[in-house]
């Protein structure tokens, strides 16, 4: 049953586009011009809502790790970002509240070797402060609290010609709660993945990643997209450190050279081992998610940023497993409005 919980399928049945109006008799008449216009707008729109509907349904795992293929130098560069988020109290199911302050820091190396090839080597901390309140549903009032998560990866970049972006990540994490033994709490797994520039405007590529993550592995494909829609307008999936996280999909408007609006969403799970002297010892706690929000960016700087955020939570569950991975209880909490900033700089 943990395995059909968390394994995501949307299913579309007897899903059709039909033309807006009854057949034209003559292909060349305006009204038929129109309804393959129209026809083809439908078509296009379902299109973007499957992609949109795949972007969401992503773990976050992949996301920390794959970042694409991004712009490399000869020179060393140096790219960092620190993200203070807080998600307001929201009442859980079963009675009691659970708030969560957080804040997520990303730092990293990364230079072009040559022509073809280029290497990295990034570090990531995520610490999150659970405060649950009066909760009741579960068997104790609070089923862990602050919840750590420390990795390491080296993203390998390979330029296959001048269209086609090769990455690979492997990288390896512990995920755990203050207590939990660093032994039975480390995640590892990698990801891979290939791009194709069609042109200047429009990037699209596919990956697949994998990971033994807790008791469980996780094995899935990944798109990966870049849509320039105008010389202001962008569908992509952000890479930068965030309140939500890296990636998901945002649509984004460049205001000024220096002012840039976006709107997004991204699905996150988190997944962590308990405190060993715990409630519930050495089990596994899990957390998911579904984040929108709204940003406002200020970049005075070639070479620093700043975002702020603010948004809400939606489809937030529980879960709580034994040490085997054997789910013990789920629940689930209320929409949780959100704020959060970023500070990103890259030198």
């Amino acid at each position: 049953m943990n395995f059909l919980r968390r394994k995501f399928s949307p299913r579309f049945k007897g899903l059709s586009v039909q033309p807006p109006f009854n057949q034209v008799r003559q292909s060349g008449s305006w009204k038929g011009k129109f309804s393959v216009y129209v026809a083809r707008r439908q078509v296009a729109a379902l299109l973007a809502l499957a992609v949109a509907f795949w972007f969401l349904a992503l773990p976050a795992s992949t996301w920390g790790q794959v970042e694409g293929y991004p712009q490399l130098s000869r020179k060393l560069s140096f790219v960092g970002a620190v993200s203070p988020v807080y998600r307001f109290k929201a009442n859980v199911d079963g009675g009691g509240t659970l708030s969560v302050t957080s804040v997520y820091v990303n730092a990293g190396v990364i230079k072009q070797l040559n022509q073809k090839w280029g290497l990295g080597l990034s570090f990531t901390y995520e610490f999150d402060d659970y405060n649950f309140s009066g909760l009741t549903g579960f068997p104790v009032s609070r089923p862990w609290n602050e919840v750590q998560r420390l990795g390491f990866s080296i993203p390998i970049f390979y330029s296959i010609t001048d269209k086609w972006k090769l990455v690979i990540v492997p990288t390896a994490q512990f995920s755990g709660e203050f207590g939990a033994r660093v032994s039975q709490a480390m995640v590892y797994g990698g990801a891979v993945g290939v791009s194709y520039a069609f042109g200047p405007k429009v990037t699209l590529g596919l990956g697949v990643a994998g990971y033994a993550n807790l008791e469980e592995a996780r094995v899935f494909p990944f798109p990966i997209v870049k849509l320039k829609l105008s010389d202001r307008i962008r569908l992509t999936n952000p890479f930068r450190t965030s309140p939500v996280g890296p990636a998901g999909l945002e649509l984004s408007y460049v205001l000024t050279k220096k002012w840039e609006v976006g709107l997004g969403g991204a699905y996150r799970s988190y997944r962590f081992r308990l405190d060993y002297n715990g409630p519930i010892p050495n089990g596994i706690g899990e957390y998911n998610t579904v984040p929108v929000f709204v940003r406002l960016s200020y970049k005075p700087f070639p070479f620093f940023g700043v975002d702020l955020y603010g948004g809400a939570s939606f489809l937030n569950k529980l879960y709580v497993e034994d040490r085997d991975g054997n789910e013990l209880y789920r629940t689930k909490h209320d929409v949780a409005p959100l704020l959060g900033a970023t500070l990103s700089g890259r030198f």
